[in-house]
């Protein structure tokens, strides 16, 4: 029933057409889709979707854009689709279409069917395509997860060295501020100015007032004795 359905919507555009229905492909394989369409529409971007009804399904690719397992290839009259070391979750409905602005876009159907071929997954290095399809993908597996690693151990690097310069600085602040405080209790302090900024104090030395004789006084050499210098007379 689900098949007449989208049978039944395909059939309501004759621009995109795909060549089967129905495809199927084998775990760690490469499976292809060939769509093709007017040769009016080869300036069309083309693009690759996934799911069940075509409103909302999921776009997976665009022309001449392809992903890491996903080629599109876009020919004047054929789009023409790969997918690389399949795996069982590929297995659904899939679209192929042609982006319209002012119409409703024209697209074709297929469902792809993948299999769990554990004979051929046995022996990975057994001669022939299929072979060396699958030492790609598990060479490819391989890169992917080298480069995750290296990605992991980059950031957990730059995570430690961040938090050795974070404990560094803070030490170093620390021991700044021990210095300064030991610094400040070796000065004496110092006495306490008048709170008036425009009054400055001056020591000056201490004299005990000189009573002037009543005879033979002289002004000038009672100001330097109170000045405690010799008069010059």
């Amino acid at each position: 029933m689900e098949f007449f359905i989208l049978l039944t919507l395909a059939l309501c555009s004759d621009a995109m057409v795909m060549d089967e229905k129905v495809k199927s492909g084998i775990v760690l394989d490469t499976a292809s889709a060939i769509c093709n369409y007017d040769a009016h529409y080869k300036d069309y971007t083309k693009y690759w979707c996934r799911g069940y009804f075509r409103d909302s399904c999921n776009i997976i690719s665009f022309t001449p854009n392809s992903t890491n397992r996903v080629v599109l290839k876009d020919t004047g009259n054929q789009l023409i689709v790969t997918i690389s070391c399949l795996v069982k979750e590929d297995a659904g409905w899939y679209w192929c279409g042609i982006q319209r602005d002012f119409a409703r876009d024209d697209m074709d159907f297929t469902q792809l069917i993948v299999d769990d071929n554990r004979k051929g997954l046995a022996n990975d290095f057994s001669p022939g395509p299929s072979g060396n399809k699958n030492r790609s993908c598990r060479a490819s597996k391989t890169v992917q997860k080298a480069a995750g690693s290296r990605m992991s151990t980059l950031i957990i690097f730059i995570l430690m060295t961040g938090l050795g310069i974070i404990f560094i600085v803070s030490h170093l602040s620390r021991r700044r501020r021990s210095q300064r405080n030991r610094r400040g209790k070796c000065l004496p302090r110092s006495p306490k100015l008048s709170q008036d900024p425009s009054v400055v104090s001056i020591p000056l030395k201490a004299y005990s007032f000189i009573t002037p004789p009543s005879t033979g006084f002289s002004l000038d050499s009672y100001c330097w004795k109170l000045l405690d210098v010799p008069s010059p007379s």
